[in-house]
């Protein structure tokens, strides 16, 4: 975490001192008391389940130098030395010391959103650029209005390139957060039905992503998706250069030659110009191409060299609960997908359950509702079952209203019911796994991030010898 002179944070943030503190320097920034240390600044945020202001003397017992309030606080309980900075909104408060702080060491700062894909793109990103910079990137799912500010204030004058990732629920939004990361380059990895219960329809969730794109500087680099239409005609709002990617010739850089290696992974070709290496990324699926690709095509119009991206991809550390392929001792597989769901990255998740089957081994499917898709829900659901029989799932356990749509649908389909389990919570499909797993099987856990899904994986993986990928 970078310091901060106090005249900087108060030329910064809108605010004005209620109390004088003895303290010249802060060491550090916290929002949550519990972690906060010594010499800290300690801003009060206030969501709707919780109010920093009420954790304002935990932080300073905690050590903290200063606290940013939006609340008039009772000054006479105050340990002696801690100042007081009175704001209208902590939020923006924060927001604005963490855009200083990138401006003030002009770290190179890529940002990264799509509707599937992100994270594990972010990941990669960052993994290829630290074989050759000090890179810092976006700590686990902080990438929302409190995450990114997070992560550009953990930035040092050491750090040569940042990657951040950023999220989105309504329109606005990463504009917002755009504004703040002020990146030099974007990567939209994929337009798809994420969030289009809130949005509406594909066209308003491509508009909201490209935001991102409209926010670029002069100069600044946009990598989009050239097999997707909706990512494709953002090209055209570029202000400085748009690289596409993707399998078909017509982009700039192309996947080719793609060899599937089961658990391994997956190796292919980059074709960019006159040059074309090869590449191997430890993540099954087709997906995990386009994820790659993206990252590739970042690193090679920042003029990173193909060795660098090779060994790049070949080891990125992704974030858990992303396509975590896990062996447990006991003879089993598991891919632990279970952060959140849309219809395509579930699709994408069962065709990975397909090409890593082994033989004899037998494949389970575990799928929670899929939320936030509005009037397509259902449908969506329902092709989910049309998707297991396509990948040939030998059972298909399903937990929630919308998800037992898919089992209804496999039924209908010609799958046998008594390889379908729909169930209504998360501890019946626990003890039905339990029963059904086998060494040489491969299970996959998938569901929105209210279905809370990593709790079977958890559950799943306890006393087999199994190394965990779940927080």
């Amino acid at each position: 975490m970078s310091e901060f002179m106090f005249n900087e944070v108060l030329d910064t943030i809108p605010g004005c001192v209620e109390v004088h503190g003895k303290h010249n320097v802060f060491l550090g920034v916290s929002i949550d008391s519990r972690e906060t240390k010594n010499g800290d600044l300690f801003f009060a945020l206030k969501g709707p389940n919780f109010d920093g202001h009420d954790f304002i003397y935990e932080a300073m017992e905690k050590g903290a130098y200063g606290v940013v309030t939006s609340h008039e606080i009772n000054s006479p309980d105050l340990p002696a030395g801690v100042w007081v900075i009175r704001t209208a909104d902590t939020y923006k408060a924060l927001q604005k010391l963490a855009n200083y702080n990138r401006q003030r060491f002009g770290t190179f700062v890529i940002a990264v959103t799509g509707s599937t894909g992100k994270t594990s793109t972010k990941d990669m990103i960052h993994s290829i650029f630290s074989q050759c910079m000090e890179t810092a990137k976006t700590p686990g799912n902080f990438n929302n209005e409190i995450g990114v500010p997070l992560t550009l204030l953990d930035l040092g004058g050491h750090h040569e390139a940042c990657i951040v990732e950023l999220a989105m629920r309504a329109p606005g939004e990463i504009h917002e957060l755009s504004r703040i990361a002020e990146p030099d380059m974007g990567v939209i990895t994929n337009i798809g039905e994420s969030h289009i219960g809130i949005l509406g329809s594909l066209k308003n969730i491509a508009k909201a992503k490209a935001e991102l794109i409209g926010s670029l500087r002069e100069g600044g680099v946009a990598v989009l998706n050239g097999d997707c239409s909706y990512t494709a005609e953002i090209k055209d709002m570029v202000k400085g250069r748009g690289v596409l990617f993707g399998l078909k010739a017509s982009n700039e850089v192309i996947g080719k030659d793609i060899v599937n290696l089961g658990k391994e992974g997956t190796r292919f070709n980059i074709e960019y110009g006159s040059r074309e290496f090869t590449v191997h990324v430890p993540i099954p699926g087709i997906h995990s191409v386009y994820n790659a690709l993206a990252a590739a095509t970042t690193a090679l119009v920042s003029g990173l060299d193909m060795f660098t991206i090779t060994n790049g991809l070949a080891s990125p550390d992704l974030t858990c609960q992303r396509m975590g392929i896990i062996e447990a001792a006991s003879g089993f597989t598991l891919i632990d997908d279970s952060y959140n769901a849309s219809p395509s990255s579930v699709n994408a998740a069962l065709h990975v359950l397909e090409d890593i089957r082994s033989t004899g081994g037998k494949t389970i499917a575990i799928l929670g509702n899929m939320l936030e898709l509005g009037h397509i829900a259902d449908e969506a659901h329902r092709n989910l079952g049309k998707t297991a029989i396509d990948c040939s799932v030998d059972i298909l356990i399903t937990i929630g209203d919308l998800a037992c749509l898919a089992g209804e649908e496999a039924i209908l389909l010609g799958k046998d019911p008594n390889t379908v389990f729909m169930l209504n919570s998360k501890s019946q499909a626990i003890d039905i796994i339990k029963t059904l797993l086998h060494p040489g099987d491969a299970v996959l856990v998938k569901g929105s991030r209210s279905m809370e899904m990593e709790e079977i994986s958890k559950e799943i993986l306890k006393n087999t010898g199994g190394s965990p990928n779940v927080s």
